[in-house]
């Protein structure tokens, strides 16, 4: 069994393992230690946790055996994704409180994420036996468990949980989530809709006063106004479904990020297109982007797969002449997404893999990565063996033209694999063991994009077998 660093060293026998606490008053002032700890609370609130970091860590020189001190700066290194510090962290309160059922399930969290299962089960094992009525503890082992493939235990475990805790928005959004990755879409996309009332779920929207659209209502000759809540790629994936409100007579506003504004505007059934934070227009009904699956009732069979945007105008001279048509297979890659998203680390990997796919003779390979670009991601000669596509394409509009000049895209799950499937781009998706609910479980197609292949890792963290498929199918174009 795979076991981190930190599990293979003597434990340091200077160190109490004892439940109680001293008081920061041993040491210092308790007003300066409150002072400390106040400070770096508030910046992680801030998301401020590279500064909170030195904060919380002069507090903790004050106070070692405090228990609130310790769990913030480990969430600190947490939110910064420094794992090995996160990870000593956690194991450090397991060991001095072990009778702290959350200390457990805390050090359970951070094992799984770091893709040791095994262990992480033993610890949210402890957890539960020490309190099984917590539905923290619960809920991280429903991710571990979906960590393990087990989906289906993962979905008896939310229900459990909520047995426990009815009014907790987390849990029902987390239970909607694996119900959607289980083929069960009306009842998931339900359960879903507490996602903006549950704790840590960051939902970018406007205020509005107007009445939301429950699916119900008539709205007939009604302005509805589609709100973006979430990340671009939700956007790209939801315009879809202004159609479908058209269709029923709806004057269709949508409301997106400015870069998403050029190209959402001619998204079939919108009928204006403003960016978030600017002045509302006048509207009878709104409704969260997300909630649009619900309001329909989606069921998989409603979707056909077809592309749905098209870029206005013609492509850019500056596109065309990096995408001559000129019979070289093209493909277009993407495998780094933002590294503020939560999940970056599973859904990610390292350009370096990329080595012996670029080396394939007679294959034009660009590259799409904006944040971070191509050159922080590659070394100085790796850069030069791909074109970097994505510094060229100013907006979404260039974009979406350099998606249908190429012949092949192959991209992690991002913004771009949206992108990819809307415009109709032949597309791999490559995805983590455990993926994204909207991908479901175990298929290689999808009912969201009809040219999307999707290439599954057969095990955490194992993007070789992936990259070996794609290295196949690449060699094929030629």
């Amino acid at each position: 069994m795979k076991r981190p660093p930190i599990f293979n060293r003597a434990p340091n026998a200077t160190r109490s393992t004892g439940a109680v606490q001293r008081s920061p008053a041993a040491t210092a002032t308790a007003k300066q230690f409150r002072a400390l700890h106040e400070r770096g609370i508030a910046l992680i609130t801030q998301d401020k946790s590279a500064d909170a970091v030195p904060v919380l860590t002069q507090a903790l020189a004050l106070a070692p055996d405090d228990h609130s001190v310790r769990q913030n700066l480990a969430r600190a290194f947490y939110n910064l994704g420094n794992m090995g510090e996160a990870l000593r962290e956690y194991n450090e309160i397991a060991t001095r409180f072990p009778d702290r059922s959350d200390a457990h399930s805390n050090l359970a969290g951070v094992l799984s994420a770091m893709g040791y299962q095994e262990l992480a089960f033993k610890a949210i094992d402890r957890s539960l036996a020490l309190d099984p009525g917590n539905t923290l503890a619960m809920n991280n082992l429903a991710e571990i468990l979906k960590n393990l493939g087990d989906w289906a235990g993962a979905r008896d475990v939310y229900g459990a949980a909520l047995s426990v805790s009815p009014n907790s928005h987390k849990l029902h959004m987390q239970y909607g989530m694996t119900m959607v990755a289980l083929g069960q879409w009306p009842e998931g996309w339900a359960e879903l809709e507490h996602r903006e009332f549950a704790d840590g779920v960051k939902i970018h929207t406007d205020k509005v006063a107007a009445p939301r659209w429950d699916g119900r209502a008539s709205i007939d000759g009604k302005t509805v106004m589609i709100m973006h809540e979430q990340g671009l790629g939700d956007s790209v994936m939801c315009v879809r479904f202004a159609r479908a409100l058209a269709a029923r007579g709806a004057h269709v506003h949508l409301r997106c990020p400015p870069p998403l504004v050029g190209l959402l505007s001619h998204a079939p059934g919108v009928s204006a297109c403003t960016s978030v934070g600017s002045a509302l227009p006048p509207h009878d009904f709104y409704v969260p982007l997300m909630s649009l699956p619900t309001c329909l009732q989606l069921e998989q069979s409603q979707l056909d797969g077809e592309a749905y945007l098209v870029p206005p105008g013609e492509c850019p001279p500056h596109i065309a002449a990096l995408l001559p048509d000129d019979g070289v297979p093209t493909v277009a890659l993407s495998w780094q997404g933002n590294p503020k998203h939560s999940n970056d680390r599973r859904r990610s990997f390292s350009g370096a893999l990329l080595a012996p796919l670029l080396v394939l003779p007679g294959v034009r390979f660009v590259a799409m990565q904006k944040i971070p670009t191509v050159q922080e991601l590659l070394p100085a000669e790796m850069q030069a063996q791909l074109i970097d596509l994505g510094k060229a394409c100013a907006n979404f509009v260039e974009s979406a033209h350099a998606m249908r000049r190429v012949d092949l895209v192959v991209t992690v799950d991002t913004a771009v694999a949206h992108l990819a499937g809307a415009t109709g781009a032949p597309t791999l998706l490559c995805l983590p063991f455990t993926p994204d609910y909207r991908w479901e479980l175990e298929s290689t197609t999808t009912p969201w994009y009809r040219n999307m292949t999707l290439l599954r890792q057969p095990e955490a963290f194992a993007w070789e077998p992936v990259l070996a498929d794609v290295g196949a199918r690449v060699a094929a174009l030629r």
